[in-house]
């Protein structure tokens, strides 16, 4: 179901807010109706259908050795840190090309990026949370991170492929993470901070070169 929601937002030209050329999607409203089908299906089913522990595997086990937390927080800056480097050079390109697109309105902007958190935190609940640890009791860790991560790259196979590169780091990081912890918060802090510093960012550079867009 996921990868039939990748395709179709492939071909509806409804992937993400902000293209690759840091222009706004002409498409917002797809996106959102995109996002809470994502939602329903990776969030819903699991909780109310198939009845897995969502607080437990969030949690985990409760507190955690500190030397980890420092170890996590560290990564946390540099996860925002390479967001807001990353947001500014979509900027600068925007900037050098004299690119200019619609603005779209200020209650889309606040309805789109909480439904965006909450699609990342079921996102994350599901393929770092869920999938990822009943498969390390099925298989071990080894395989598990490998499978996990190569499904993830292939959720990422309609994207540019600097960015499905990208995932394989970035998913071994987490997974690693989620083990180490033994929970799945670490994936979704890590991931709702880098897209919403990146992508927010980018945004903010429309307000004084774009036009409101009709939703």
């Amino acid at each position: 179901m996921v990868f039939i929601l990748s395709l179709v937002s492939k071909k509806e030209g409804s992937q993400r807010l902000i293209k690759d050329d840091g222009s706004i999607s002409d498409k917002p409203g797809n996106i959102i109706g995109l996002h809470l089908i994502g939602i329903m299906w990776l969030g819903l089913v699991p909780v109310f259908v198939l009845k897995l522990p969502v607080l437990k595997t969030f949690t985990g086990s409760g507190l955690q050795d500190s030397s980890l937390l420092i170890i996590f927080f560290g990564l946390l800056v540099l996860t925002a840190a390479g967001a807001l480097r990353a947001g500014k050079n979509v900027q600068q390109q925007i900037s050098n090309t004299g690119h200019h697109n619609f603005q779209l309105p200020a209650f889309y902007a606040i309805r789109y990026f909480i439904i965006r958190m909450i699609f990342l935190f079921v996102y994350e609940l599901w393929f770092r949370g869920f999938l990822l640890f009943y498969s390390i009791d099925a298989i071990g860790i080894p395989l598990a991170v490998t499978v996990n991560v190569l499904l993830y790259v292939l959720l990422h196979l309609f994207n540019p492929k600097k960015e499905m590169l990208a995932c394989i780091p970035f998913g071994l990081l987490v997974c690693w993470l989620c083990i180490v912890f033994n929970a799945v918060w670490p994936a979704v802090v890590l991931h709702i901070t880098f897209s919403l510093l990146y992508e927010i960012n980018i945004y903010q550079s429309h307000f004084t070169t774009s036009k409101t867009a009709r939703v």
